[in-house]
């Protein structure tokens, strides 16, 4: 699950950011990953939560369809929610983050 996969890159021991929202982002407007009614919330509450580093994108998770790519945080939490998330903060006020593109989705 996000919550126990770190945005973390290995060589470079920065925290990975998505540059822009994956084509299938859940915070598109239109839900284009169909996520269930309310599961947002609950996923924007886990993500506050202390300890958390935030949403990692699901085209970036271990299982999801690019396990190679490594995880990252996702966009569209960053550029909404991002600036209540305490690992966001500090993160941004000790360095930032490595931007990368998101991997690309197949249709």
């Amino acid at each position: 699950m996000s919550e126990t996969e770190s945005c973390f890159d290995p060589v470079t021991r920065r925290p990975r950011l998505l540059s822009e929202q994956c084509n299938t982002c859940i915070f598109r407007p239109g839900n284009p990953k169909h996520i269930r009614p309310g599961r947002l919330r609950s996923m924007i509450s886990d993500a506050l939560q202390e300890g958390c580093q935030g949403i990692i994108c699901h085209a970036t998770l271990s299982y999801g369809g690019h396990p190679e790519f490594g995880a990252a945080l996702c966009r569209g939490f960053y550029d909404t929610i991002g600036y209540r998330n305490n690992f966001v903060r500090v993160m941004e006020r000790i360095g930032g983050f490595q931007e990368v593109a998101p991997p690309i989705e197949e249709e």
